[in-house]
């Protein structure tokens, strides 16, 4: 039997033979809650939300397809695709955080099978949890002052859904 031929992104998502969730929580912290509170409405920027969610997926991407060269595969571009949902609260008891919902959609059971054992790889999350707050502010210092800010980055939960 012939893998399924997906014909677009909608296709894929729609009819995927597998999906991958993994609960992303980047938090702004700043000793000063005024300034990060002047700071704040900066990661309400699309621009920044789209390059943020563009960097997460290709991170996320690049360590499957790295996998697969590594199996000596390669992941068809029809058969894998990453969509990121964003939410964010700024409150004083709780912080300042974006929650990142990456959801990867795998077009066939083998390929979903191969996502769940990268994803869900201790490794790769410290990889990006040391990565990701230099990039978060990198990409965010672009619109706002951050100087003395910093950035808290966590996995936490990867699921098959």
């Amino acid at each position: 039997m012939a893998e399924p031929r997906y014909h677009d992104f909608d296709d894929l998502r729609d009819n995927r033979q597998a999906e991958l969730q993994a609960d992303i929580a980047i938090d702004l912290v700043h000793p000063d809650p005024a300034r990060l509170d002047a700071a704040w409405p900066a990661t309400g920027d699309g621009g920044f939300r789209l390059s943020l969610t563009q960097a997460v997926a290709d991170f996320w991407e690049k360590a499957v397809h790295d996998a697969a060269k590594a199996k000596g595969k390669t992941v068809p571009e029809d058969h894998f695709a990453i969509e990121i949902l964003v939410d964010s609260y700024a409150d004083p008891d709780m912080g300042h955080s974006l929650l990142l919902e990456l959801h990867a959609y795998c077009g066939t059971e083998a390929l979903g099978e191969l996502c769940w054992a990268v994803f869900d790889t201790a490794a790769l999350e410290t990889a990006f949890c040391r990565e990701f707050p230099a990039r978060t502010l990198a990409l965010l210092g672009e619109l706002t002052d951050l100087d003395g800010f910093g950035c808290e980055v966590e996995v936490t939960e990867v699921a098959e859904i």
